[in-house]
């Protein structure tokens, strides 16, 4: 009997770590909404993938620890492990997690701009490459129109 209640406490501690963690996952998802704005399809798409996550980390430590069943305790244990991680943590990891998230952000932006000089630098010069092959063309054609119009007056003059 002892084993059983042991196996019991262990089951309900590894319960109430779940819901920190479902909570802990929440609170990221939070927090990337917080640092980039999306629109609300994405934000839909995020809701999915959220319960996902959970549904896919529920079943299996249901299937593992419980075989399968489903008991009182296991959603108490549940409840309280996201309870006291709202109470007791969410405020400072969600404020943690946003700044770390702005800061990645910032580096992210950084790396991408410096990425791109080079390939505005290739913008601008094949921009000017295309301009001088533009006023290059207008020019032969003006030259061959002019070429035209002279060949047409030399066989209406007769020469």
């Amino acid at each position: 009997m002892g084993s059983y209640f042991g196996n019991q406490i262990i089951s309900f501690v590894i319960y109430l770590l779940a819901g920190v963690v479902i909570s802990v996952i929440f609170d990221l998802f939070r927090a990337i909404r917080k640092t980039i704005k999306t629109s609300d399809i994405t934000t839909s798409i995020e809701d999915i993938i959220f319960w996902i996550l959970v549904l896919a980390l529920l079943i299996y430590i249901i299937f593992i620890l419980g075989n399968g069943s489903i008991r009182f305790f296991m959603i108490f244990a549940l409840i309280i492990g996201c309870t006291l991680y709202f109470i007791i943590f969410s405020k400072y990891f969600l404020k943690v997690s946003v700044r770390i998230l702005e800061i990645l952000k910032k580096i992210c932006i950084k790396v991408i701009n410096i990425i791109c000089i080079p390939i505005k630098i290739l913008l601008k010069i094949n921009k000017k490459i295309c301009c001088i092959i533009c006023i290059n063309i207008k020019n032969w054609r003006k030259n061959i129109e002019k070429g035209v119009v002279k060949e047409k007056i030399k066989k209406n003059k007769g020469i």
